[in-house]
Protein backbone atom coordinates (compact mmCIF):
# COMPACT_ATOMS: atom_id res chain seq x y z
CA UNK A 1 0.00 0.00 0.00
CA UNK A 2 1.19 2.84 -0.85
CA UNK A 3 0.94 5.80 2.07
CA UNK A 4 -0.74 9.95 1.23
CA UNK A 5 2.05 12.67 0.97
CA UNK A 6 3.07 14.50 4.23
CA UNK A 7 2.89 18.49 4.30
CA UNK A 8 5.42 20.68 6.51
CA UNK A 9 5.15 20.98 9.84
CA UNK A 10 7.37 24.30 10.45
CA UNK A 11 8.69 26.82 8.29
CA UNK A 12 12.00 24.75 7.97
CA UNK A 13 11.44 21.39 7.54
CA UNK A 14 10.81 21.60 3.35
CA UNK A 15 13.97 19.43 2.58
CA UNK A 16 13.24 16.41 5.43
CA UNK A 17 9.16 16.28 4.31
CA UNK A 18 10.64 16.60 0.46
CA UNK A 19 12.91 13.34 1.05
CA UNK A 20 10.21 11.50 3.26
CA UNK A 21 7.58 12.58 0.16
CA UNK A 22 10.10 10.87 -2.21
CA UNK A 23 10.71 7.55 -0.87
CA UNK A 24 6.86 7.15 -0.10
CA UNK A 25 5.96 8.18 -3.92
CA UNK A 26 8.52 5.66 -4.98
CA UNK A 27 7.94 3.10 -2.11
CA UNK A 28 5.11 1.67 -0.51
CA UNK A 29 4.82 1.62 3.32
CA UNK A 30 5.56 -2.06 4.10
CA UNK A 31 9.04 -1.49 2.07
CA UNK A 32 10.41 1.79 3.51
CA UNK A 33 12.77 0.89 6.41
CA UNK A 34 12.89 2.72 9.65
CA UNK A 35 16.73 3.58 8.95
CA UNK A 36 15.46 5.85 5.99
CA UNK A 37 13.37 7.16 7.85
CA UNK A 38 15.93 8.16 10.68
CA UNK A 39 18.37 9.45 8.68
CA UNK A 40 16.42 11.78 6.74
CA UNK A 41 15.58 13.57 10.05
CA UNK A 42 19.10 12.74 11.31
CA UNK A 43 21.16 14.73 8.31
CA UNK A 44 18.29 17.25 8.15
CA UNK A 45 17.59 21.24 9.27
CA UNK A 46 21.97 21.19 10.35
CA UNK A 47 22.23 25.29 9.77
CA UNK A 48 22.58 27.35 12.63
CA UNK A 49 20.87 30.64 12.70
CA UNK A 50 20.48 33.74 15.00
CA UNK A 51 21.45 33.22 18.80
CA UNK A 52 23.13 29.57 18.03
CA UNK A 53 19.61 28.06 16.73
CA UNK A 54 19.67 24.74 14.83
CA UNK A 55 17.31 24.55 11.71
CA UNK A 56 16.49 28.28 11.51
CA UNK A 57 17.70 28.47 8.03
CA UNK A 58 16.63 24.95 7.30
CA UNK A 59 18.76 21.82 5.42
CA UNK A 60 22.24 23.10 3.86
CA UNK A 61 22.73 22.06 0.58
CA UNK A 62 25.67 19.58 2.06
CA UNK A 63 23.49 18.08 3.70
CA UNK A 64 21.04 17.16 1.02
CA UNK A 65 23.84 16.01 -1.19
CA UNK A 66 25.40 13.91 1.89
CA UNK A 67 21.67 12.41 2.33
CA UNK A 68 21.35 11.51 -1.37
CA UNK A 69 24.80 9.77 -1.17
CA UNK A 70 23.72 8.08 2.30
CA UNK A 71 20.54 6.84 -0.10
CA UNK A 72 22.02 5.75 -2.42
CA UNK A 73 24.61 3.66 -0.54
CA UNK A 74 22.31 1.93 1.56
CA UNK A 75 20.54 -1.14 0.03
CA UNK A 76 18.08 -3.72 1.29
CA UNK A 77 16.24 -6.40 -0.78
CA UNK A 78 13.22 -4.31 -1.16
CA UNK A 79 14.94 -0.68 -1.19
CA UNK A 80 17.45 0.95 -3.42
CA UNK A 81 17.70 3.83 -4.97
CA UNK A 82 20.20 5.48 -6.85
CA UNK A 83 20.64 9.51 -6.59
CA UNK A 84 22.72 12.44 -8.48
CA UNK A 85 23.04 16.00 -7.06
CA UNK A 86 23.18 18.34 -9.75
CA UNK A 87 24.51 22.12 -9.29
CA UNK A 88 24.56 25.23 -11.56
CA UNK A 89 24.51 24.77 -15.13
CA UNK A 90 23.63 21.02 -14.41
CA UNK A 91 19.70 22.30 -13.47
CA UNK A 92 17.92 22.84 -16.61
CA UNK A 93 15.00 21.61 -17.76
CA UNK A 94 15.56 21.44 -21.36
CA UNK A 95 14.64 18.38 -23.45
CA UNK A 96 16.84 15.81 -23.05
CA UNK A 97 18.32 17.63 -19.86
CA UNK A 98 19.10 14.88 -16.24
CA UNK A 99 16.35 16.54 -15.05
CA UNK A 100 13.96 15.90 -17.98
CA UNK A 101 15.40 11.59 -18.16
CA UNK A 102 14.68 11.12 -14.92
CA UNK A 103 11.43 12.61 -14.20
CA UNK A 104 10.75 10.79 -18.01
CA UNK A 105 12.02 7.20 -16.35
CA UNK A 106 9.27 7.73 -13.54
CA UNK A 107 12.20 8.99 -11.26
CA UNK A 108 11.72 12.13 -8.95
CA UNK A 109 13.34 15.47 -8.44
CA UNK A 110 13.72 17.81 -5.74
CA UNK A 111 14.40 21.02 -6.47
CA UNK A 112 15.75 24.16 -5.15
CA UNK A 113 13.77 26.91 -6.07
CA UNK A 114 12.82 30.27 -4.60
CA UNK A 115 9.49 31.38 -3.31
CA UNK A 116 10.27 34.78 -2.91
CA UNK A 117 13.97 36.95 -3.88
CA UNK A 118 15.71 35.42 -0.35
CA UNK A 119 13.50 32.46 0.28
CA UNK A 120 14.46 29.76 -0.97
CA UNK A 121 12.36 25.96 -0.90
CA UNK A 122 12.66 22.74 -1.69
CA UNK A 123 10.30 20.81 -3.45
CA UNK A 124 9.41 17.61 -5.33
CA UNK A 125 8.47 17.94 -9.08
CA UNK A 126 6.86 14.34 -10.32
CA UNK A 127 5.91 15.00 -14.01
CA UNK A 128 6.57 17.46 -17.23
CA UNK A 129 5.38 17.99 -20.57
CA UNK A 130 6.10 20.57 -23.18
CA UNK A 131 5.17 23.55 -21.19
CA UNK A 132 4.41 22.35 -17.18
CA UNK A 133 6.35 21.22 -14.51
CA UNK A 134 4.45 19.54 -12.37
CA UNK A 135 5.16 19.08 -8.54
CA UNK A 136 4.25 18.57 -4.26
CA UNK A 137 4.78 21.47 -2.60
CA UNK A 138 4.92 20.10 0.84
CA UNK A 139 4.00 23.69 1.98
CA UNK A 140 0.45 23.75 2.00
CA UNK A 141 -1.30 26.85 0.62
CA UNK A 142 -4.59 27.90 -0.99
CA UNK A 143 -4.01 29.88 -3.75
CA UNK A 144 -0.94 31.82 -5.02
CA UNK A 145 -1.42 35.64 -5.70
CA UNK A 146 -0.19 37.29 -8.83
CA UNK A 147 1.38 34.42 -10.52
CA UNK A 148 -1.45 34.05 -13.45
CA UNK A 149 -0.60 31.27 -15.85
CA UNK A 150 2.77 30.94 -14.26
CA UNK A 151 2.09 28.92 -10.81
CA UNK A 152 -1.04 27.59 -9.72
CA UNK A 153 -2.90 25.29 -6.90
CA UNK A 154 -3.97 21.73 -8.59
CA UNK A 155 -6.56 19.94 -6.58
CA UNK A 156 -4.71 17.00 -4.46
CA UNK A 157 -7.77 14.36 -3.43
CA UNK A 158 -5.82 11.10 -3.69
CA UNK A 159 -2.73 12.82 -1.68
CA UNK A 160 0.08 11.63 -4.13
CA UNK A 161 -1.20 13.71 -6.84
CA UNK A 162 0.61 16.60 -8.03
CA UNK A 163 -0.70 20.14 -6.04
CA UNK A 164 1.17 22.45 -8.04
CA UNK A 165 1.89 23.49 -11.56
CA UNK A 166 4.55 26.43 -12.87
CA UNK A 167 5.62 26.82 -16.48
CA UNK A 168 8.74 25.76 -17.42
CA UNK A 169 9.72 29.02 -19.39
CA UNK A 170 9.03 30.85 -15.75
CA UNK A 171 10.88 28.33 -13.56
CA UNK A 172 13.97 27.93 -15.61
CA UNK A 173 14.37 32.32 -15.03
CA UNK A 174 17.82 33.63 -14.02
CA UNK A 175 16.15 36.10 -11.99
CA UNK A 176 15.48 36.51 -8.36
CA UNK A 177 11.07 36.10 -9.25
CA UNK A 178 8.70 34.07 -7.20
CA UNK A 179 8.60 30.27 -8.41
CA UNK A 180 11.73 30.07 -10.44
CA UNK A 181 14.98 28.16 -9.61
CA UNK A 182 16.45 31.87 -9.76
CA UNK A 183 20.42 32.89 -10.37
CA UNK A 184 22.36 30.15 -11.73
CA UNK A 185 25.09 30.39 -8.28
CA UNK A 186 21.90 29.23 -6.11
CA UNK A 187 20.66 26.19 -8.00
CA UNK A 188 20.59 22.67 -6.57
CA UNK A 189 18.57 19.56 -7.84
CA UNK A 190 18.54 16.01 -6.10
CA UNK A 191 17.61 13.23 -8.81
CA UNK A 192 15.95 10.23 -7.39
CA UNK A 193 15.32 6.78 -9.13
CA UNK A 194 13.81 3.54 -7.83
CA UNK A 195 16.36 0.64 -8.36
CA UNK A 196 14.55 -2.23 -6.65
Amino acid sequence: MYAPLHYQVSEYDCVPTAFINAVTYLFERAEIPPMVISHIYLYSLDTVGRNAMFGIGGTSKYAVRMLGNWLSSYKMKKFSVYTEFLEKYEVSLKDGSRIHTCLQDGGIALFNMLLKPKEEHYIMALGMDDETVYFFDSYRRMSIRGMKDKASILPCEDGRSPNLKIKRDWLSQETSQRFCLGPVHLRECLLIWRTS
